[in-house]
């Protein structure tokens, strides 16, 4: 049953004059698509591939990994995101690589189709913030070239903590609260080293009273915004 985007994900509609907002809410539906744990193969749902926007993130949490040799480059995606997993670029790219998907947390997408942007249309203020998704993903993958420059794993891991923080985290006292469940595989995807090192320097930084593993996830300490390089 198609749902109102606008509903979900109400940051959409920032700039839509308040007279002619639920006009944009009747007009802005989609179909669903649900998404269980564990790998993802997008090409598996045709369905979900034809045209439009693509598929816009309402819950749930994955991995996007691409491969080269045995080495890993990773992202991490979540509410809010915008994904178009059937555009890819190995059939012309130079380098040889592959990636796959992972969904750490059973997700629910919206299929933003060729429909969905057609009956938008009358709304550009909708094209504008999906637009805006988009750029943003590109910095959150630059932010994460320069926490993977760093020289040490204990800096790499508290800043990506930080970055985590800054998308999904919560403040809890002196902490903050981050509920994205990253295993130690994940995580030295995301900071470009191998896990046993990833392994030795979360033991370091749990020690030194920086990063608790939680049922739900992670907690950082406030006092440790100031990671030392």
């Amino acid at each position: 049953m198609p749902v109102c985007i606008l509903q979900l994900d109400p940051d959409l509609g920032d700039g839509i004059p308040a007279e002619r907002l639920e006009l944009a809410r009747r007009a802005c539906r989609a179909e669903t698509l649900e998404v269980p744990q564990g790998e993802w193969d997008p090409e598996a749902n045709p369905g979900a591939t034809d045209g439009g926007y693509g598929l816009l993130v309402l819950s749930g949490l994955f991995c996007r990994r691409v491969v080269q040799g045995q080495r890993y480059g990773a992202e991490l995606l979540g509410p809010g995101d915008l994904l178009r997993p059937w555009d890819r670029i190995d059939e012309w790219s130079s380098i040889p690589i592959d990636s796959d998907w992972l969904v750490i947390e059973a997700a629910r997408l919206a299929v933003l189709d060729s429909d969905f942007a057609a009956r938008c249309g009358s709304f550009p203020e909708i094209g504008v913030a999906l637009i805006r998704r988009g750029l943003m993903r590109s910095r959150y993958l630059a932010m994460l070239f320069a926490i993977v420059a760093q020289r040490r794993i204990e800096t790499r891991l508290t800043m990506l903590f930080w970055h985590l923080a800054d998308r999904f985290g919560r403040i809890g006292g002196e902490w903050v609260e981050i509920p994205v469940p990253l295993t130690h595989r994940i995580l030295s995807e995301l900071v470009a080293a191998r896990r046993p090192s990833v392994s030795t320097a979360l033991t370091k930084l749990h020690d030194q009273g920086v990063l608790l593993r939680t049922p739900e996830g992670w907690k950082l300490h406030r006092d440790s915004r100031r990671p030392d390089a």
